[in-house]
């Protein structure tokens, strides 16, 4: 097998050079009759031992033999293991062995086996990118430093779709959730056009948060609402839940701190046509819960985007998607609607991070913390969303807002 791989002599390699990729190599194959040969060619794919390279055709014409084929297989062939019936026409003399030589280029490699080749034994591995439009993501480690020019090549060379490589520089900033970047190779573009769950999102990657890893974990929040629900989302980025919830039918208050997400989640919802279901909101997380309280109630007499707040239903979700920070912005629940002892309580889909030796208790502890109070009730779920590190993972918790919480005559003092 390792014939078959990029030569040695790529080995720490800093740019891409793909005359370097050249090799040429001998496959061992079988002449095999054209009466036989598709018979051949399943019988040997169904135990992996058909030739399988990148731009290398597994069957071929024999100029010289009109009759016949010539059938290439795998290089780790296990002579013990070849299916029954090539052993028995090979032995009643049906089939004969042969061989080729072929001339393997950059073309014909994996990215992953071109920098599995390039980057040193001692360098972790490349496992995976995130695609955003026509952005390929990567979150490159202090080791691949030396490398990221020829690792930013290599995708974009293997990858049609992708036209800029890009690797985050500094983490992310918990105000905007944005963070600095670096572009490795391609276009220096990061306006994008993305779709995920059905709908198409546009944005300036460079300036909004976005997580396509995320994907799974927005389309399971939606898959909870029904077109009759009414959904508050406090950290709405740039629409990834919201469109979703307003094309399942929903009434949706989205808001985000950051304007360029605003800007982008508007154009998002035109381009989606559900802008009639969605008012958008460019407010701190809690500043937003107090308006939209106060409009639902009937005690706002301002205007958002010309809607009176008369027009405003109450909301039975609320979705917070600030893992970070999320849960300290529970704080603002408590007193929230004091004054009134009428309203349905909303579930709070609310986000964070853990790494505690049990993460589910102690989310809820936090929650509780924040909250004040001693019970949750019973209507709670902590689900993992996904890991985030060796040691740390990120949940949702989910949870109908306590009434002693909402109805409390004296609010805790926002941060």
């Amino acid at each position: 097998m390792e014939d078959f791989l990029p030569p040695e002599n790529v080995r720490d390699l800093r740019a891409l050079d793909e005359a370097a990729f050249k090799k040429t190599v001998a496959v061992k194959g079988l002449i095999v009759p054209k009466r036989r040969c598709q018979e051949i060619v399943k019988a040997l794919r169904k135990v992996n031992q058909s030739l399988r390279i990148t731009g290398v055709a597994p069957v071929r014409d024999i100029p010289e033999d009109k009759n016949s084929m010539l059938v290439l297989m795998a290089p780790h062939i296990d002579e013990e293991t070849l299916p029954k019936i090539v052993t028995e026409l090979l032995a009643d003399g049906t089939l004969t062995r042969s061989s080729l030589s072929i001339d393997l280029t950059f073309a014909n490699y994996t990215a992953a086996q071109v920098l599995s080749r390039v980057l040193p034994d001692d360098v972790p591995p490349i496992s995976s990118f995130a695609t955003i439009g026509h952005i390929a993501h990567l979150n490159l480690k202090r080791e691949h430093e030396p490398f990221r020019t020829i690792i930013g090549e290599v995708i974009l060379a293997k990858n049609p779709i992708i036209r800029t490589v890009v690797n985050k520089t500094h983490s992310i900033d918990n105000t905007f959730r944005t963070f600095s970047m670096e572009v490795l190779a391609g276009e220096p573009d990061t306006n994008v056009k993305h779709s995920e769950n059905g709908c198409i999102f546009k944005f300036d990657f460079a300036k909004v948060f976005w997580n396509s890893r995320l994907c799974g974990e927005h389309q399971r929040v939606v898959d909870m609402l029904t077109r009759k629900d009414v959904v508050c989302d406090v950290f709405a980025g740039v629409g990834p839940f919201v469109v979703p919830a307003a094309k399942r039918g929903c009434r949706v208050y989205a808001n985000d701190l950051n304007s360029s997400s605003t800007d982008s989640l508007s154009e998002n919802c035109k381009l989606n046509r559900v802008s009639p279901s969605v008012t958008v909101f460019n407010l701190d997380g809690r500043d937003f819960l107090r308006e939209i309280a106060s409009k639902v109630t009937g005690q706002s007499t301002s205007t958002t985007n010309g809607v009176a707040s008369a027009k405003y239903p109450m909301f039975n979700h609320v979705v917070m998607n600030l893992p970070a920070i999320a849960i300290d912005f529970l704080d603002v629940f408590r007193g929230l609607f004091a004054g009134h002892s009428d309203i349905a309580m909303p579930t709070i889909h609310c986000y964070c991070f853990s790494s505690a030796e049990d993460p589910k208790q102690d989310v809820i502890c936090r929650v509780k913390k924040v909250l004040q109070i001693a019970d949750l009730g019973s209507e709670v779920n902590v689900h993992e969303v996904r890991s985030i590190a060796i040691s740390a993972q990120q949940y949702c918790i989910s949870f109908r807002l306590p009434t002693d919480v909402a109805y409390a005559t004296a609010a805790t003092e926002a941060g």
